[in-house]
């Protein structure tokens, strides 16, 4: 068997001509096909969304069979820059000076607008058109022109900006600032500190959270939280449609639900609006951070309030069900079993509601080759200390926590998750 391309001393290394399989090109070629006609004939959105992974999935994999070598490792190499491009364009307000009905405009044009260069605007530009960001096209007079795609359009909307912003601003440039010194200071294994992590190697502190870093610094901490809202466009009404929130029952307290970590109460609002599950049956609870519920939330009726820090204090209302939405991804494994250990003395049976539940939404990974968009949002986490979790994962957390899944809930691909549905053990 022959092994990799060798590379000689002093001398260039050496690739063979490249050729790629044909019939593994035919095969990608059918399972795309046989995708699409999945997509086009199934009944129910879980197996269009089926069929829609196994066609990203196969398209990944014809891409890289036909892409030589030394093409795969430059766009690995300088993939990076795609970012760099988004975020200049927002700095920019590039998407916001384009046309909304979709009529292209020049680089002279758009840079009237935004107070640039056109040499630089094309500069943007053309990067974004290559990612299908924006749509290129040719005035009469041919001189190239962009105009918006549905991507770029999204852009505009604020949540959307500051959800792009943050992940730039904050987490992307730590990640660059720490992956080749942090790991090599504390050795090779996930973050357990949450308080001493690449986030904070790469911001040179100590002993400092995320949540700690940003405080100080105000006008990050504000991208943060308006960065948040942006889940509210994001899958809340699939998520609202995939558990059967109904069969929730009550403690005696008439309580059916607590958001637990839950911010300014987007998701509690999305499922009282939502569902008829919560309609006239019982309380909901918005639980998060005295300060987090003091800067205003957006709910007045639908849920009372409650100061409450899950790692630190016992959950104080028993026998209720429990939601946590993208509060586990943020943490490493003690700190989740802190939060498990908080919450399991609520979970207290009544004849109202005999089995307590814990939901939590989250990704849930595949254990086997999940696709790149959910591992590359696992690294995302990694920098602060968070974990994206396979089932097999899950399962030992929870176990080693007390708990128990019963169930996972939602479609294949799902932006905020899965509800995993869990009991005590």
């Amino acid at each position: 068997m022959s092994g990799p391309p060798s590379a000689p001393r002093g001398g260039p290394m050496s690739l063979p001509p490249f050729q790629p399989n044909v019939e593994s090109l035919y095969l990608l070629s059918n399972l795309i096909q046989e995708a699409i006609h999945q997509f086009e004939t199934s009944p129910s959105p879980k197996e269009k969304a089926t069929a829609l992974q196994s066609i990203q999935t196969a398209s990944t994999k014809l891409s890289c069979l036909t892409t030589p070598l030394p093409q795969q490792f430059m766009q690995m190499n300088f993939g990076p820059n795609l970012n760099v491009a988004v975020r200049i364009a927002l700095e920019m307000s590039l998407f916001e000076a384009l046309r909304m009905s979709g009529s292209p405009l020049t680089c002279s044009s758009i840079a009237s607008k935004t107070s640039s260069d056109p040499e630089f605007v094309l500069r943007i530009s053309r990067v974004l058109a290559a990612f299908e960001i924006l749509q290129e096209s040719q005035d009469e007079k041919g001189e190239v022109a962009y105009a918006h795609t549905m991507v770029s359009r999204f852009l505009t909307a604020p949540p959307a900006k500051a959800g792009a912003k943050r992940l730039f601003d904050n987490m992307f440039q730590a990640q660059a600032n720490s992956a080749s010194g942090y790991y090599k200071e504390h050795e090779l294994h996930s973050p357990n500190d949450p308080k001493n992590t690449a986030f904070t190697f790469a911001h040179g502190e100590k002993d400092k959270g995320i949540f700690d870093i940003l405080e100080e610094r105000p006008e990050r901490m504000k991208l943060f939280n308006d960065a948040m809202t942006v889940t509210v466009q994001f899958g809340l009404k699939e998520l609202a449609g995939c558990y059967p929130w109904g069969s929730l029952g009550a403690n005696e307290d008439g309580i059916v639900l607590v958001d637990v970590g839950g911010g300014k109460g987007h998701v509690v609002k999305e499922l009282k609006e939502s569902t008829e599950a919560f309609k006239g049956k019982g309380k909901l609870v918005l639980q998060d951070m005295k300060v987090v519920l003091d800067g205003g939330v957006v709910v007045d009726d639908e849920a009372e309030l409650m100061p409450y820090d899950f790692l630190t204090e016992e959950q104080p209302i028993k026998g209720a069900n429990y939601f946590f939405k993208a509060i586990f991804h943020d943490w490493p494994d003690p700190s989740c079993l802190q939060i498990l250990k908080n919450l399991k003395p609520a979970m207290i049976p009544t004849s109202a509601n005999p089995t307590p539940k814990l939901l939590i939404i989250d990704l849930v990974l595949p254990d086997h080759s999940p696709p790149p968009g959910l591992v590359l949002r696992d690294i995302n986490m990694l920098v602060i200390g968070g974990k994206e979790r396979s089932l097999s994962q899950w399962e030992k957390l929870l176990g080693e926590g007390g708990f128990k899944i019963i169930g996972v809930h939602g479609q294949d691909g799902m932006p905020v998750g899965s509800v995993v549905e869990c009991v005590l053990a």
